[in-house]
């Protein structure tokens, strides 16, 4: 009883001296959990001090407890209405993000010589963004209203899910079970009955019970069925082999749309808080101090890896995608946070057959989660000031370009009350198509990784030539000499955006094949692929920006001071009437 009591009261300390600081309670777990645990050793003036709590067996079991809970409220957030108000945006944004910030991960633990188990677990601290601190930014900066925040919401609840998904597959091939571990048939076998369970939890069973449910007028009752249905889900997972916060995550995702998801939050969230509190000081006490030595280089070179991700990569996806700057900035600077799902993945991480980096793993989870929350803030509160500073660096060309296609792909992609351009289911197969095969290359190898990509690429000329006939419409009815210059043959726009689309799936392509080969290559292929993508930009910039007249106000290079002191590309009726582009 000493070390629960023990815990709870440094867990208040910690998450009250987190709160004065202006901080996330999670960095005030994890520190106080440091400071108590076996792994400090201090001497001061001849006094040593080596932590309060020696034996951590129970302290462990109940944080399991606790994170089985948050994973179970994580579902309970999950609303399929929202996600269908975001609908594209957000799974592209979420899947992009999540993609890169892997990949990111995979490349970094590769170079440091890793073995792939510890690499993909690396990767996973690295990517997961933490949604209770974006949440709880937004609050605090008081941004729940702005019209960016749905859809950066919408790609938190598709994040989450992503991330649910890829730790089920992952868990279920490493976590430790009881005796030795399962075969891959018996694996996938387990996987899918698991799937399916919940589906038709959620299809028939749950929408035909739940009336019964809310009769249940006893609290007391209420909370141990709820208590007991989370647990029996968590067990069934494990059973299945699949890690037991996947099923207390898929229960919750269930009961996220029906009417007893509030009386759940409201009964359940006092039991939850304190064995959440217990999971994150019970991981600062696995740290071992000794060891931010070592770790401490691993987590200058993360860090800006995160924002190149987070920062700048999905602020400019979000930009070409029709958001404006500012809004793709602020959607950028909300998810470079790092909390519970980082540490989720060390700890699950930890718990893996043939993880030889796990001593390093989480004192690098913790040093760079605390560093990640703490200046997360900070740059949502300057995410206006970097987008204006960004904006102004950029090349004349390639802020031309970028309108373009951020005006073009955003009639297509953004959510709309009045659309004139008709919207086709074509460009969403052709993309999870496109998903699908780019999964196959990732998973095969020797004679089957070749053809695969072979595949591939006939799958993403398939989807360039439905984006083409998607884009066409849309720039030749569309007026871009407010935004974007004169452009007169619109045929060529829809060229221009198609072609830097099928750029950029065609160089993930390449990466993916070739990462198992020699993975040094992937820079070589990264460095051409941004040299074409800034060539292309530019010509379509020169391209319609020829023998422009100079007038009053206007710029012999095409662009006029506007009232804000920012240039703007203005149209001219002196553009060339040969066509800059051949038919591919």
């Amino acid at each position: 009883m000493f070390e629960v009591g023990a815990v709870m009261l440094i867990a208040f300390i910690g998450a009250a001296l987190a709160s004065k600081a202006k901080q996330s309670v999670i960095l005030g777990y994890i520190l106080a959990g440091i400071l108590i645990g076996p792994n400090i050793h201090l001497v001061v003036e001849g006094i040593s001090y080596d932590g309060i709590i020696r034996d951590t067996t129970f302290i462990e079991y109940l944080s399991h407890l606790g994170l089985i809970l948050l994973m179970f409220f994580v579902g309970l957030e999950f609303s399929v209405s929202k996600l269908k108000r975001t609908k594209a945006p957000a799974a592209l944004l979420a899947t992009v993000n999540l993609g890169i910030g892997m990949f990111s991960g995979v490349l970094l633990g590769t170079a440091l010589g890793w073995p792939m188990i510890d690499t993909i677990f690396l990767a996973g601290v690295i990517a997961m963004s933490s949604t209770a601190i974006t949440a709880k930014s937004l609050i605090e900066l008081k941004r729940l209203g702005n019209p960016e925040t749905e859809f950066l919401l919408g790609m938190a609840i598709v994040e989450s899910f992503l991330s649910m998904v890829l730790l089920t597959i992952i868990g279920g091939l490493m976590i430790k079970g009881p005796g030795t571990s399962m075969s891959l048939t018996k694996l996938t076998i387990g996987i899918v009955a698991f799937y399916l369970f919940f589906v038709f939890l959620a299809i028939w069973v749950i929408p035909k019970t739940v009336s019964h449910l809310r009769k249940i007028k006893s609290d007391e009752m209420f909370v141990l069925f709820a208590l007991g249905l989370v647990f029996l889900s968590a067990a069934l997972a494990e059973a299945c082999g699949v890690p037991a916060i996947i099923g207390a995550f898929f229960i919750g995702m269930v009961f996220a749309e029906t009417k007893v998801s509030d009386r759940f939050e409201e009964k359940i969230v006092p039991f939850r808080d304190a064995f959440v509190a217990i999971f994150f000081v019970s991981f600062g006490m696995l740290i071992d101090p000794s060891m931010f030595t070592q770790v401490w280089w691993i987590v200058a070179i993360a860090i800006p890896i995160v924002l190149l991700n987070d920062l700048i990569i999905t602020a400019i996806l979000a930009y070409f995608l029709g958001f404006s700057s500012r809004a793709s900035t602020s959607m950028s600077a909300a998810l470079c946070g790092r909390g519970a799902e980082s540490v989720m993945y060390a700890t699950v991480g930890s718990k893996s057959i043939g993880v030889t980096k796990g001593s390093e793993l989480y004192p690098f989870a913790g040093a760079f989660c605390f560093i990640m929350s703490a200046i997360t803030p900070l740059l949502m509160r300057k995410s206006n000031w970097i987008s204006d500073k960004g904006s102004s660096v950029v090349p004349k060309s390639l802020r031309y370009s970028g309108t373009v296609i951020s005006k073009t792909l955003g009639k297509l992609v953004l959510p709309s009350s009045f659309s004139p351009f008709k919207r086709t289911r074509r460009m969403g197969v052709a993309l999870i198509l496109y998903l699908i095969a780019l999964i196959a290359v990732i998973a095969t190898s020797d004679v089957l990784h070749v053809v695969t990509f072979g595949v591939a690429v006939i799958v993403t000329i398939g989807v360039w030539r439905v984006l083409l006939t998607e884009v066409r419409p849309v720039a030749r009815n569309m007026n871009y000499s407010n935004l974007g210059g004169g452009v007169i043959y619109n045929a060529d726009t829809g060229r221009f955006v198609s072609l830097f689309v099928f750029i950029g799936l065609l160089a993930v392509l390449a990466v993916a094949f070739l990462f198992t080969y020699y993975w040094q290559s992937v820079l070589i292929v990264l460095v051409v692929y941004f040299a074409g993508i800034l060539v292309l930009m530019r010509n379509n910039y020169r391209g319609n920006n020829v023998g422009l007249r100079t007038e009053v106000g206007t710029y012999s290079d095409g662009f006029m001071v506007s009232e804000q002191g920012h240039e703007v590309p203005v149209a001219s009726n002196s553009i060339p009437k040969k066509s800059r582009w051949k038919r591919l």
